[in-house]
């Protein structure tokens, strides 16, 4: 038996763990809570064997490295880090709750690298550019601190919901999804008009995105309706993704197309850039019906959520605690270590790589965090607004940076 058959079977554990968490919210049944536990825990245990194994498999094929180098390795740790980093919250805060949110990430980030043909996972040499004693300590902290975000990340959005007292008028949701109905077709009308035109969209969008956070941030304590919009947003945009990318790799393995290409080249081409506008009109109208589901039917979630959950000032106090861990491990691991392995392999400390740079922004996203909850004491929605933007930007960082743009970083793909 070797790692690959292990990890198979993590896979497996994590998928009826998942259905186990759910249905422990849905039946309210002590015993399917239990089960879901020990079935997690003994997923956790498998995928560790597999981890070390993998690593001792590597000694024998006389490459000897952590298996921690390309993006097949990483997301199995991300995955290993986040279900981790859960028991150990499930242990200390008496909740299983929390399983229901995390326990899909596990499954789908499994699932994702297990059948998806872009993604080798062959055990090879590592690159010139990573053979260094600091790819352990760099690699190893930043994806602990990336699992503590993500948990983080799934908190936060249970605080947003149960702090939420109604969804508001429709008249909401109609601004949001008219601002999709205009800003899609702009988005894909300037995407083919010129390199130009193309970055001068993505900046006007990021600005308005960054407006409304600023919003949400500043005036979302007294508007409770457009923090559960932005809830709904977030929401979505994960699921979203999520099913388009499932619908590329169905499809594209289905025609063979990924044996021998890089799915990057290839990345949402079934779906929201496809060539026929039908495909991806129906793409669109597929995630926002989805996104009036979700803002629709929140509100009978948080029903179901009541009765498990604890108090709203505990799960706030929980964000906070995953990100004072996470930042100074992502500072000294992702930031420090990775400036010095730079140097090491490049001959300087700071590039302004595109993952350095997202690795920065997202790094000054925490600090305001930390910032606002010491200096300004800070709590409850703010927070959990600005928590959710900064996993925004750590699955920016991680797999956006490998998979939509290039630089120095690039090996982390499917290539």
């Amino acid at each position: 038996m070797d790692s690959s058959i292990l990890f198979g079977i993590a896979t497996l554990a994590y998928l009826i763990a998942m259905v186990l968490y759910i249905s422990y919210l849905a039946f309210r049944k002590d015993g399917v809570g239990l089960a879901a536990s020990i079935v997690t825990y003994a997923g956790l245990g498998i995928q560790t064997i597999a981890l070390l194994m993998r690593w001792y498999e590597s000694y024998q094929m006389g490459i000897g490295r952590a298996p921690l180098s390309n993006l097949y390795e990483s997301l199995v740790f991300f995955t290993w880090s986040t279900v981790l980093i859960y028991v150990i919250v499930e242990y200390k805060y008496k909740t299983r709750a929390f399983g229901a949110f995390v326990m899909p990430v596990a499954f789908l980030a499994l699932a994702f690298i297990n059948v998806a043909p872009g993604i080798k996972a062959d055990i090879t040499p590592l690159v010139p550019a990573l053979q260094s004693n600091w790819l352990l300590y760099h690699v190893f902290l930043s994806f602990i601190s990336y699992a503590t975000f993500g948990v983080a990340f799934a908190v936060s959005l249970i605080y947003l919901l149960m702090d939420t007292e109604e969804r508001g008028p429709v008249v909401n949701f109609g601004y949001a999804a008219g601002a999709l109905v205009v800003l899609v077709p702009l988005g894909h009308f300037f995407a083919g008009a010129g390199m130009m035109l193309k970055v001068f969209f993505w900046i006007g969008l990021g600005a308005l995105a960054i407006a409304w956070f600023v919003y949400l941030v500043v005036a979302g304590a007294r508007n409770k309706p457009q923090v559960y919009l932005f809830w709904s947003v977030c929401v979505t945009l994960a699921a979203g993704l999520l099913l388009a990318m499932g619908i590329d790799f169905l499809l594209y393995e289905i025609k063979g197309h990924l044996t021998e290409e890089s799915f990057r080249k290839h990345l949402f081409e079934s779906t929201f850039l496809s060539a026929s506008q039908p495909v991806v009109a129906f793409s669109w109208a597929a995630v926002l019906s989805f996104f009036w589901l979700v803002w629709s039917q929140g509100m009978r979630l948080k029903a179901i959520l009541k009765q498990f959950m604890p108090t709203q000032e505990l799960i706030d106090d929980l964000t906070y605690r995953m990100i004072a861990i996470g930042w100074p491990l992502f500072t000294a691991g992702g930031l420090v270590m990775g400036a010095v392995w730079a140097n090491s392999a490049w001959g300087t400390y700071w590039g302004w790589d595109p993952k350095e740079t997202w690795s920065l922004i997202t790094w000054f996203i925490y600090a305001i965090y930390l910032h606002a909850r010491y200096v300004r004491g800070w709590k409850g929605t703010q927070m959990a607004i600005i928590s959710a933007v900064g996993f925004i930007g750590v699955i920016f960082t991680y797999l956006g940076v490998n998979l939509v743009l290039s630089g120095l970083h690039s090996y982390g793909g499917m290539e």
